[in-house]
C-alpha cells in the first residue's frame, strides 16, 4: 500500500515526564492538592482491600484511586496515631466533577451542523496506512481496514438533503478512528491535523442515533471511544463505553461466534465481519476482566455465557511478531496472514475472570476461611501452570530483585508485549493472595489446626508482598521501554502495588522490611513522574498530581506508625524495666 500525501503540522502533543509536565504547569497554575477520602463500608464494592478480616478499602472506577473505608481509616489512625488528609478528595471529586466533561458539545463553539463535519480526506486515508503497516492493528484491531475503507466511502460521499442512519454510523466512525489515530500515533513523521478530543466529541454525540442500529460499524465506534477514553485518563466514561460495546457484542452473537477463516485466507465480507466481530469480543473480554478485577464490579463478559475457546493458531503465533529498531511502523506489519496478538494473553485474560468468580464474587465473599483459601492455592496452581507455557524469552519469573537484568535484544512491539505480560502476572498473583487478607485474626489459644490456617495465610499475603514489590521494581528497569500512549494503563500497577506495601509497613512497622518499603514507596513517586507520557490537560495533570500528593501521605503515615510502634517499645521496656526494680526493692 503506498502511502497517501503526508498532511502535517508540529505537534502540539509531544512525549515528557510527569515530572516536567508538573513543572511546566505549576509554574503557571496555583493548584489544588487532593488525597483520597473515606466511604461508608456499604459503599464499597466486592472484591477490594481486606486486612485481618477488616474491610480497608477498594479502587474507585471514577479515577482509579484508592478509597479508604471508615474501617480503613480508623484502622490507620490506630497504628499511626495521626489524622489522615484522605478526606480532601472528596472536595476534589466535586471539583472534578463541575469541569467541562471531555465529551462536551460546548468543546466545539459551533452550531450542531459541524457534527457532520468531517476533516480533509487524505487525512484519514494517512491514519488508515499508519494503522495497516503499524504494530497497533495487531496489539488493538478495532477496524479491518477493508470493512472500514467502505465506511470511509460513504462518509465522504457527496449527500444532499437528510443524512440516513447508515451514513450518519459511517461518519461517526471515521471520527472515532481519527480520536484514536491521535492519540496512540507513535511515529514522528506522521501528526494530523485535527483535534482528537474534538473528533471523540463529534463521534459521541453521532453514537445517540447510531445505538439504534446494532451493527459493526456502531461496534467499532464505540470500542474506539472506550478505548480514546480510557487512554486519556476518563476511566468512568471509558468503562461506560465499554458496557454498551459488550452489549452490541452480545447483539451481534460475537460471544458464541468461534467458526471464521485464518488470516491470510480468502474470505468473503460476511466472512471478514465474522472474523472482526470475533476480534473485538476479545479485546472487550480483554478489558472486561481488567475493569473487574481492578474495580471489584462484576464482569460483564462470563465464562457461563461466552464461548471462550482460544482462536486457531492463537497460541503458535502470539509471541512470533516482528520486531522493529526503530519506531512502530513497517511494511512487515501490513502482512495480512499475520494474527493479531492482541492487548496481554487470552489465557492469562480467563485466569483472572476464575479469580474474579472464586475470590471476590458476591458469592465467595460467604466462603468460610479454609474454603478462600482452597481456591487460592487452585489459583496459584493455575497461575504457575499459565507461566510455565510461555516461552522462555517472554516468561515472568517469579520474583523481581531490586536491580532486575531485561532483555536488551527485544525491540517494539515485543518490548511493550514482554513488559505487559510481567506487570499483569505479579499483579494477578498479588490479588489472588491479597484475598487472604479476608481471613479472620487468630486468637491466642489458637489450637494446632488454626495455626496451620495462620501459617496459610502469612504465606499468602507474603506472596502478596512480593509480587507488588517485583511489579515496582521491574517497572524502574523497563521505564525506558514503555510507551507513553499506555501510561493510563501501566500507572495502575504501581498504584495497586504500593497499597499491599502501605499496609504491610502499619501491620508490622517494627519488620526491618518496613524501612526498605517506605524507601521503596518514595521510589515509586518518582518512577510515577519519570513515566513517558503525552501532554495532557489541565484536569488530567491535577490528577496526576493527586498521585503524587497521594504517595507522599502514605509515606509519612508509614514513618509514623514506625515511630508510634517504636515510642510503644521504649515505653514498655521502661515499664518493665520499672517493674523488676519494684520487685527487686
Amino acid at each position: 500500500m503506498t502511502p497517501p500525501p503526508m498532511i502535517t503540522q508540529a505537534p502540539d502533543e509531544c512525549f515528557a515526564s510527569l515530572g516536567e509536565q508538573f513543572a511546566a504547569y505549576e509554574s503557571n497554575h496555583l493548584l489544588y492538592i487532593a488525597s483520597p477520602t473515606a466511604l461508608s463500608t456499604s459503599n464499597i464494592s466486592n472484591g477490594q482491600i481486606h486486612l485481618a478480616g477488616c474491610p480497608l478499602g477498594h479502587i474507585t472506577c471514577h479515577n482509579g484511586m484508592p478509597l479508604f473505608s471508615e474501617e480503613g481509616q480508623a484502622w490507620i489512625f490506630s497504628r499511626t496515631g495521626e489524622a489522615t488528609t484522605f478526606q480532601k478528595l472528596k472536595a476534589f471529586s466535586k471539583h472534578q466533577q463541575v469541569q467541562p466533561p471531555t465529551l462536551s458539545l460546548s468543546h466545539l463553539h459551533g452550531s450542531l451542523e459541524q457534527l457532520y463535519e468531517l476533516p480533509d480526506r487524505s487525512i484519514v486515508e494517512q491514519g488508515i496506512y499508519w494503522f495497516q503497516n503499524s504494530a497497533f492493528r495487531l496489539v488493538f484491531p478495532a477496524i479491518d481496514t477493508v470493512l472500514f475503507q467502505d465506511s470511509v466511502n460513504l462518509a465522504y460521499e457527496p449527500w444532499e438533503g437528510p443524512l440516513s442512519l447508515e451514513r450518519i454510523s459511517a461518519k461517526g466512525c471515521v471520527l472515532a478512528f481519527l480520536a484514536i489515530m491521535c492519540v496512540f500515533n507513535g511515529d514522528s513523521t506522521w501528526h494530523p491535523i485535527v483535534d482528537s478530543d474534538a473528533c471523540a466529541i463529534k463521534a459521541h454525540y453521532l453514537l445517540s442515533n447510531m445505538v439504534e442500529d446494532a451493527s459493526i460499524v456502531t461496534l467499532q465506534t464505540v470500542f474506539m471511544l472506550h478505548m480514546h477514553q480510557i487512554f486519556s485518563g476518563r476511566l468512568q466514561s471509558a468503562a461506560m463505553l465499554h458496557a454498551v460495546a459488550c452489549r452490541i457484542i452480545f447483539m451481534l452473537g460475537g460471544h458464541t461466534q468461534t467458526n471464521f477463516k485464518p488470516y491470510g485466507a480468502e474470505i468473503t465480507r460476511k466472512e471478514r465481519e465474522i472474523r472482526h466481530l470475533r476480534m473485538i469480543f476479545w479485546l472487550c473480554y480483554i478489558f472486561d476482566q481488567d475493569i473487574a478485577l481492578r474495580t471489584g464490579q462484576p464482569p460483564i463478559m462470563c465464562q457461563e455465557h461466552c464461548d471462550l475457546t482460544l482462536p486457531d493458531g492463537y497460541l503458535e503465533n502470539c509471541f512470533c511478531l516482528p520486531a522493529l529498531s526503530n519506531g512502530i511502523v513497517s511494511p512487515s506489519f501490513a502482512d495480512e496472514s499475520l494474527f493479531p496478538y492482541l492487548p496481554g494473553d487470552l489465557r492469562l485474560g480467563q485466569l483472572k475472570g476464575k479469580a474474579f468468580r472464586l475470590l471476590y464474587s458476591v458469592q465467595a465473599l460467604g466462603k468460610s476461611d479454609a474454603e478462600l483459601l482452597r481456591d487460592i492455592r487452585e489459583l496459584d496452581n493455575d497461575i504457575e501452570t499459565w507461566r510455565l507455557s510461555i516461552p522462555l524469552k517472554f516468561r515472568p519469573a517469579l520474583s523481581i530483585s531490586q536491580h532486575p537484568r531485561l532483555v536488551p535484544e527485544i525491540k517494539l512491539p515485543q518490548s511493550m508485549q514482554h513488559i505487559a505480560l510481567r506487570l499483569e502476572y505479579h499483579h494477578l498473583m498479588a490479588t489472588i493472595h491479597r484475598a487472604s487478607g479476608r481471613c479472620y485474626p487468630i486468637s491466642p489459644d489458637a489450637s494446632l489446626h488454626e495455626g496451620e490456617r495462620s501459617g496459610a495465610i502469612d504465606s499468602s499475603l507474603a506472596l502478596a508482598l512480593e509480587a507488588s514489590r517485583s511489579t515496582l521494581y521491574y517497572l524502574q528497569a523497563a521505564i525506558d521501554g514503555l510507551a507513553g500512549e499506555a501510561f493510563w494503563i501501566i500507572v495502575f500497577y504501581p498504584t495497586a502495588a504500593i497499597m499491599t506495601l502501605f499496609f504491610n509497613v502499619l501491620l508490622y512497622p517494627l519488620d526491618t522490611q518496613a524501612k526498605l518499603d517506605l524507601g521503596l514507596l518514595s521510589s515509586a513517586a518518582d518512577l510515577i513522574r519519570s513515566m513517558p507520557i503525552r501532554r495532557l490537560t489541565r484536569y488530567e495533570i491535577e490528577h496526576l498530581k493527586m498521585v503524587d500528593d497521594f504517595i507522599a501521605e502514605l509515606i509519612r503515615l508509614g514513618n509514623c506508625a514506625i515511630s508510634k510502634a517504636k515510642g510503644e517499645e521504649e515505653r514498655e521496656g521502661e515499664a518493665r524495666v520499672q517493674r523488676d526494680m519494684n520487685w527487686d526493692m
